[in-house]
Parts: structure tokens; C-alpha cells; sequence
């Protein structure tokens, strides 16, 4: 059944291939070519977009579906922000294409001791490293003694002896909000209702996953099993490709009850236990795209307002919520007369955030540091997860609370700018926000953001970012939308991209680029 929201839209496209789309009909007109859409003219697509269409936005994403990198989905995806764009008027709108990734599996499961054991295969593993392939652990499956690492660590994996072994060990998330308090500017937070176990609860973006698999592959270990112990009852994690950590042996993840019963299981057994690993699929090089349009201004200098449209499940929060944002800031500056703008407006989403961020990475190199466009960036707005909180109840089940998920706005911009954005925060009331000092950050690779690449190319940003624990999980769904949140967000950015579109370019940012940064570090500056 098509999703009705999706019903204005399809019905383009359907228009569109009446006038020339391929045998295939509707097909090719969702993955979208060079037809353009036509401007809509609708009360409604003038001026600030109001909850309900903001929120219209994120529903035609979710459903569209799991909008992964080079599926039919993830095209569609890309299409229909294009549309969209197209629509509300901008300029000069297209694609830019890249190489990215598509991992799947066509069977995957896992036994203990031949008895079945409720596991979710681990995304991006059982590659051939920088190479397509297809992997398989054969018709028998992968069987092998399993042993128990705990943290894993690399002086726990030697005293197990793992080689040629499948290891279990615990994920840990080890960034919580917490973390992030040496760098906090200004918390507008009215009650300081953060001030509570969450704060200091790691989320599922920055985890032990890397440093222990690698640990495990350099110890000769043949697989493994992931014990989700910092995550709520679900075994649905679909970590991103962590592209310095290319994993080249199968693992999966298990929920924190199940891996209990495992180990429990495990200790019981009168002989060295084993675990039995079936994982069939293939690693294929697949087309990214980014979406780009333009809103011209009185010059070239630039403001770039992204987020990215790509998901692993419905991804309402990440970031069907994000790319909305992006919508609502285009319909609010589309509106306004092109004398009023002093500067050019660019507005991307981004495909391959979970895929390696080829695209992000091929658009800095283009765009600021080869410079092969007229487009000079001067500033960066990154828009992403505008949430609600998420917490587990008593038996370790996904609880989402009234409140919003605690968010960080990570800004490298000038004192005037920044005075600015804590009167907008203000204004607007948009509780629960962290201003983070982002100067240190940024040069380091340390944002936890879609604009780490941009940034670290030293333009200045102001980048919004929440990390509610089911990110990365099929639980991210249209309930989890900070609804209410949705026109406080679109008002406080427009006001901020105003003021910047107000400052003289070279005023904007207070960037730290990388040689100034290893003289503070290392020299004598």
C-alpha cells in the first residue's frame, strides 16, 4: 500500500513518466533523472513551513523506506529531495555522484552449541579490504570454539588465546552527553532537567567496536559475537562502516539478555562450547548522490546548509527529521526576494553517512579545497536528529519521554555570532540545548556530526546534534519526532543564517586551522 503522504509526489513523478520514463514505468521515475519538478505555488509552500509540514516531510521519508546507499530506496530517497528542492524554487539543482559501499546479507544467523541463539548480523564485516566481494562461511556454516573476552581488550583476548576462535565480548558507549562538558559555551536549559542518569549514559555513535575487533583479527580470531551491553533490548544495531576499521571477519550482536543466557550457557557446557556462524552476502560498489541546490545572493560567498537523507532502517530522526530541516530553511529563504540576500545560499543532503562518507569527503575536496566551483563556502549550518529522548524502563525496553533529547550545537563561529545564537536559543526556547565550543574540535576530527569533513576544512559551522540511544536502530520511527520542537529549530537556524548572511565573510568564524592548532600543542605559539 503507497503511503498517502507520498501521494503529491508520486504523482509527479507518475506525470513525468507518462512524458518519457523508461519500460519500467514508475521505477525509473523514483530513481529519478534529469526530468525537473514544477514549482509549487501552494499558500503552504511559502514563507516558515508549519509543524505539520515539516513533519509531512519525514513521513514521505520514512515512507519511502530503509534508505540505504545504492538500493532503490536510497535513489528514491535522493529523488525526492531533489523534487522538493525543485519545487520550492532553488536553483541549479542536482546531483553529485559518488562511489560509495552497499553491504547486505542474504542469511545470516548464529548457534551456541548447535542450538539457535537470536542474533542481528553486524553491518560492514566479512569484507575483502578496499575490494567488492561476496562472502560466505560456506553450505556447514563457520564453526569454532567460542571464548569470552568480556571488555575485549587486546591483554584480554592474550590471556584467551583466540586464534582461530569466535570471541564474545561487551560493546561499551563511551561518549556520553557528559563527556562533551569541557567544551560547553552556554546550556539554555530552564529547571536543568539534563541533570539526570542519561547524561551520563554513552550513545551508540562513538563505541568500543573498532579498537576491540581489530584487536580480535590482529589476535587471530575467526569471528565474533557483540554483547549490546550498553544498549536497550534490541539486537537491531546497524552500526555505520567505520571506514579506518575495515572488519574482514563475519561477527553479529546479541541484546544484553541474550547474551547472559549465553554465557550462561557457555559456563554449563561440559566441553569447550562452540558457536556456529552462517553469513552469506556481498559488499558491491554502489552510486552515492547528494543532493545540491542554490539560492542565489548579491555574491559567490556562500552559506551551506546541509544534512544528509540517507537511513539504515525508517531513520525518522536520522535523519528523515534532519533533511526536513533542510527543506523548511529552503522554503523560508526561497520565499524571500533575491535582493535580500548578500550571499549565496547552498542547501545538500548527503548520501554515505553510514557508508564510509565518500560523498561528504569527494564534496570538501571539490568545493573547498580544490575549489573547482565559483561557489567560495564561508559558513556551514548542519541540521540533524531533532528528537525525543530515549530511555529504557526497568527491563531494559525502549521508554520515549515527553522531553527532547539533550542536542549540542557545535559552533566555531565569531563572538557576534555566537551572542546571537544564544538570544535566538532564548527567544525561541528551544530547552535542553548545549552551545559547544567547537574551535578545538573541528581541526582535531572530533565532531560526531554529518559536517566533520566541512568543518575541519576550516569553514566556519554551527552544526545541531542529538544522540538518542536508538539512532541505529528499526525502533527509529515517526513516534520518535520532537514535533513540537520542529519550528523552534527551523526559526532559530533561519535567524542565525540571517545574521550570517549580515557578517562581513571574513568575521563569520574563528576557525583554528591545523597549523595553528600543532603550535599550540606542540610549540611555542
Amino acid at each position: 500500500m503507497l503511503n498517502l503522504r507520498l501521494r503529491p509526489w508520486l504523482s509527479v513523478t507518475l506525470a513525468l513518466c507518462v512524458a518519457g520514463c523508461g519500460s519500467s514505468g514508475l521505477a525509473d521515475g523514483a530513481l529519478g533523472g534529469d526530468a525537473k519538478c514544477a514549482r509549487d505555488t501552494s499558500a503552504a509552500a511559502s514563507g516558515m513551513p508549519d509543524t505539520d509540514r515539516i513533519f509531512s516531510w519525514i513521513e514521505d521519508l520514512v515512507g519511502i523506506g530503509y534508505r540505504r546507499t545504492g538500493t532503490p530506496e536510497g535513489l528514491q530517497a535522493a529523488a525526492y529531495v531533489k523534487c522538493q528542492f525543485e519545487a520550492l524554487g532553488l536553483e541549479d539543482v542536482h546531483y553529485e555522484t559518488v562511489t560509495s559501499w552497499n553491504w547486505q546479507t542474504t542469511d545470516a544467523a548464529l548457534a551456541l552449541n548447535g542450538t539457535p541463539v537470536d542474533a542481528y548480523p553486524t553491518a560492514h564485516t566479512f569484507v575483502t579490504v578496499d575490494q567488492p566481494s561476496e562472502f560466505s562461511t560456506g553450505p556447514n556454516g563457520l564453526t569454532a570454539e567460542i571464548v569470552d573476552v568480556g571488555g575485549g581488550s587486546a591483554l584480554e583476548m592474550a590471556a584467551k588465546d583466540v586464534e582461530g576462535k569466535v570471541v564474545m565480548f561487551d560493546l561499551s558507549f563511551i561518549l556520553p552527553p557528559a563527556g562533551f562538558a569541557p567544551f560547553v559555551e552556554f546550556l539554555w536549559d530552564p529547571g536543568l532537567t539534563i541533570v539526570e542518569p542519561t547524561f551520563f549514559k554513552g550513545n551508540p555513535f562513538i563505541t568500543s567496536f573498532a579498537s576491540t575487533v581489530e584487536a580480535a583479527m590482529e589476535a587471530g580470531a575467526v569471528g565474533f559475537v557483540g554483547v549490546l551491553a550498553d544498549y536497550f533490548d534490541s539486537n537491531q544495531y546497524h552500526n555505520e562502516f567505520y571506514r579506518r576499521t575495515q572488519v574482514t571477519i563475519p561477527g553479529f550482536w546479541v541484546t544484553k539478555k541474550e547474551g547472559q543466557r549465553m554465557r550462561e550457557q557457555m559456563t554449563a557446557s561440559a566441553t569447550p562450547p562452540t558457536a556456529t556462524l552462517h553469513m552469506h552476502g556481498s559488499r558491491k560498489e554502489a552510486e552515492a548522490r547528494t543532493v545540491i541546490g542554490f539560492l542565489h545572493g548579491a555574491s559567490k560567498d556562500t552559506i551551506m546548509v546541509q544534512s544528509h537523507h540517507d537511513s539504515v532502517f525508517f531513520g525518522a530522526v536520522e535523519d528523515g527529521s534532519g533533511t526536513a530541516a533542510v527543506l523548511a530553511q529552503a522554503q523560508y529563504f526561497a520565499s524571500q526576494p533575491p535582493e535580500s540576500r548578500n550571499k549565496t545560499l547552498m542547501f545538500a543532503t548527503f548520501d554515505s553517512h553510514f557508508t564510509g562518507y565518500q560523498a561528504h569527503r569527494e564534496f570538501v575536496r571539490k568545493y573547498i579545497n580544490a575549489k573547482e566551483t565559483p561557489y567560495n563556502i564561508v559558513a556551514n549550518v548542519t541540521l540533524e536528529h531533532i528528537g525525543l529522548q530515549g530511555l529504557e524502563d526497568e527491563d531494559g525496553q525502549l521508554v520515549v519521554s515527553e522531553l527532547p533529547e539533550i542536542r549540542g550545537i557545535i559552533e566555531n563561529l565569531g563572538p557576534t555570532l555566537k551572542l546571537g545564537l544564544i538570544n535566538q536559543l532564548i527567544k525561541h526556547d528551544l530547552r535542553r540545548t548545549v552551545m559547544l565550543q567547537g574551535h578545538l574540535l573541528c581541526p582535531l576530527g572530533a565532531m560526531p556530526t554529518d559536517a566533520s569533513f566541512v568543518c575541519a576544512a576550516g569553514v566556519p559551522t554551527a552544526s545541531l546534534i542529538a544522540g538518542p540511544n536508538y539512532l541505529y536502530d528499526a525502533a527509529d520511527t515517526l513516534d520518535k519526532v520532537a514535533r513540537d520542537d520542529l519550528v523552534p529549530v527551523t526559526r532559530v537556524f533561519a535567524e542565525l543564517i540571517e545574521q550570517i548572511d549580515d557578517t562581513p565573510s571574513a568575521l563569520i568564524g574563528i576557525p583554528i586551522v591545523g597549523e595553528v592548532l600543532a603550535e599550540l600543542l606542540y610549540g611555542t605559539f
